[in-house]
């Protein structure tokens, strides 16, 4: 199968999936169809949920609303120190622009074909039920109703580290190098080439040792009660290590 990125007449990767029963005939001839189309096609040896893009990001969206729902940091600061790091948007209003019953119905399935550690948070579920699902009804995460929210640059989001998003991206990236769907520089070109990142997973924490790594995933998985955030056997033993 090819899956696009949206919007899919700007973004230049196409994910080309092998399921169970593709030739190599088969995957050679979707590659060159991306390739003649103008994209930049990545192989995706496996089909898993999420295929690459999604997978990695989907253990980010499980800590953002373990944040949202402990209710100690302010879903501003976070998308203010986002945002302080280059981002045109937080990832709290992305969850808004995108809809949250959209990122509900995802977290659902995720849910229900990884593991029940991805089922949608309490303040998502709330939020949903009352209808405030986003810019598309004037209110969500944030209130839109005078248009898109202003974020206070300045604030501080103390508990909070930019370092655990990557972390657990890293982490669920090296769980697909495991299962072999796809080696490290495959991921890193995909969700740069995907997500319109500057940097892949894997790459990002390319200054963390194992041990540090691994500690810090550790406590994640304790802190939030979530035990995919737990490191795989690659983390623990620097095989994403690339150099």
């Amino acid at each position: 199968g090819l899956h696009y990125f949206n919007p899919a007449v700007l973004m230049p990767t196409v994910e080309v999936i092998r399921s169970a029963h593709t030739s190599e005939e088969t995957m050679e001839a979707a590659f060159g169809f991306c390739v003649k189309c103008g994209k930049k096609p990545v192989r995706v040896n496996k089909d898993v949920p999420g295929f690459i893009v999604n997978r990695v990001q989907a253990p980010g969206a499980v800590l953002l609303r373990c944040i949202l729902d402990a209710g100690v940091i302010p879903p501003e600061a976070v998308d203010a120190v986002m945002r302080g790091l280059g981002m045109p948007m937080g990832p709290f209003e992305v969850m808004d622009y995108t809809g949250l019953d959209v990122n509900v119905n995802a977290a659902n399935y995720f849910a229900e074909t990884v593991h029940p550690d991805y089922a949608p948070g309490r303040v998502l579920l709330e939020l949903v039920a009352a209808g405030h699902l986003g810019k598309k009804t004037g209110r969500g995460i944030f209130d839109w109703s005078g248009g898109r929210p202003k974020i206070d640059l300045s604030l501080n989001a103390e508990g909070f580290s930019p370092v655990d998003l990557a972390a657990v991206a890293a982490n669920e990236a090296a769980k697909l190098i495991e299962m072999g769907v796809a080696d490290a520089e495959t991921i890193d070109r995909a969700v740069v080439g995907g997500m319109g990142f500057a940097i892949g997973p894997i790459a990002a924490v390319q200054g963390f040792g194992p041990a540090d790594l691994a500690a810090r995933l550790e406590n994640l998985a304790a802190v939030h009660g979530r035990e995919i955030f737990q490191p795989c056997d690659t983390i623990r033993a620097g095989g994403y290590k690339t150099a």
